[in-house]
C-alpha cells in the first residue's frame, strides 16, 4: 500500500472511531441520566448511528432525510412515553411527526445538529474521496512513467 493509501485508511479509521466514540459517550451519558427508560428505547439512537456509519462508508444516503427521520421517530417515541395512558395509532403518530418542524419540540437542536453533522460528514467523505482519487492518479502516473 502506498503512502496515500495508508493516509486514506488512517483517516477513514480515525473518522469511524470518532463516530463510535460519540455513540458510546452518548449511550453512557443517557444510561446514567435516564437509566432503564433510555435502555428500553435506545434503538432509536443506535439506528441513527448505524445510518451515519453507512453514509460514511457508502454515501448514497440523504443525510438531511436521515436526521429528519431520526427526530420524527424520537418525537413519536417520546409522545408515547409522556402519554402512557393513551393508545395512539400509527396514523396519529405519523401526523404528529409531520408537524415536527412547526411544533419544534426539541427547540433549535435539530437544525443545529443537522448543520454540524452534514458539514462534518460531507467534509470527511470528500477528503477521503480526494485521497482515493489522488492515489489512483499517482498509480496511473507511476505506471505510465515506467
Amino acid at each position: 500500500m502506498d503512502h496515500n493509501g495508508v493516509h486514506q485508511l488512517l483517516h477513514s479509521e480515525f473518522f469511524k472511531e470518532l463516530i463510535e466514540n460519540a455513540e458510546k459517550s452518548l449511550n453512557d451519558m443517557f444510561v446514567r441520566t435516564y437509566g432503564q427508560l433510555y435502555l428500553q428505547n435506545s434503538e432509536v439512537f443506535q439506528d441513527l448511528f448505524k445510518e451515519l456509519k453507512k453514509y460514511y462508508v457508502i454515501g448514497n444516503l440523504n443525510l438531511e432525510d436521515m436526521l429528519s427521520d431520526f427526530w420524527a421517530r424520537l418525537l413519536e417515541r417520546m409522545f408515547r412515553l409522556v402519554n402512557p395512558q393513551y393508545h395512539f395509532t400509527e396514523e396519529y403518530l405519523e401526523c404528529v411527526s409531520k408537524y415536527t418542524e412547526q411544533l419544534k419540540p426539541f427547540g433549535d437542536v435539530p437544525r443545529k445538529l443537522k448543520l454540524q453533522v452534514t458539514r462534518a460528514f460531507i467534509a470527511a467523505r470528500t477528503f477521503a474521496q480526494g485521497l482515493s482519487v489522488a492515489r489512483d492518479v499517482l498509480n496511473k502516473v507511476s505506471t505510465v512513467s515506467k
